[in-house]
């Protein structure tokens, strides 16, 4: 079943530290937005372009984003996917156990 949040440290005396996904999506989408060649999708209603899922204290990651025409597409998913997956542990402390890069899209 998946969680609204991650814990950090097991609960003690003092109690347990646990972050929720929206951290971990909001820092998903500045990634994106840091890479040159990569373009994010707005969400809207019906498209999810950034999707987190938590289970078993686990982070799963997958992002929907659009490649400027004119650039290399492995070398920018490869970009986009280690910068997620860095900034997470840098700002967090926590692992992300797969991102997910799809290209849906190209930006002319």
């Amino acid at each position: 079943m998946a969680q609204d949040y991650v814990v950090l440290n097991e609960a003690d005396e003092i109690g347990m530290v646990a972050m929720n996904k929206a951290v971990f999506k909001s820092i998903a989408e500045i990634s994106v937005d840091d890479i040159e060649n990569a373009v994010r999708i707005p969400e809207s209603r019906f498209v999810k372009p950034l999707s987190v899922k938590i289970d078993d204290n686990k982070l799963h990651i997958a992002a929907d984003i659009k490649i400027k025409y004119g650039a290399n597409v492995k070398a920018t998913c490869e970009l986009v996917q280690n910068k997620i997956y860095e900034n997470i542990q840098f700002m967090t402390g926590f692992k992300a156990a797969d991102v997910t890069v799809n290209v849906v899209d190209f930006e002319i």
